[in-house]
């Protein structure tokens, strides 16, 4: 499996007013790569964006959070427009305090869905 380690800064909105959705937003300075997952208000598909804007949206994603790392599984036929990466390990540099908000975030970006794993 083609994979990608990120060490990222993050930023995260459950409901960002001026872009209008939820985001988290993930860029490895280093590297300028970035991964980021978004959905608007009463849409079905998750926007996946990675490197700088290779965007493509699918309607599921398995992502697991556990502790400061973020593991997201792309579907082989997602991931073969999004450059060939199918796993992606983002080990986040997060603002202390910030872990509710990127929750937040990413529970409304899978709301309805069965793809987000919250390990404790």
């Amino acid at each position: 499996m083609n994979q990608t380690v990120l060490h990222a800064s993050v930023s995260a909105s459950p409901y960002d007013e001026h872009y209008e959705m939820a985001f988290v937003y993930c860029v490895d300075k280093p590297s300028s790569h970035c991964f980021s997952l978004s959905r608007f208000p009463g849409e079905s598909e998750i926007e996946v964006m990675v490197v700088d804007q290779m965007v493509e949206k699918v309607l599921d994603l398995e992502v697991k959070l556990d502790g400061r790392c973020l593991q997201a599984k792309i579907p082989p036929r997602l991931a073969a427009r999004l450059g060939g990466v199918e796993q992606y390990i983002v080990h986040l540099d997060l603002p202390c305090g910030e872990m509710p908000n990127l929750i937040r975030a990413l529970e409304m970006i899978f709301e309805g869905k069965s793809g987000l794993q919250l390990a404790a």
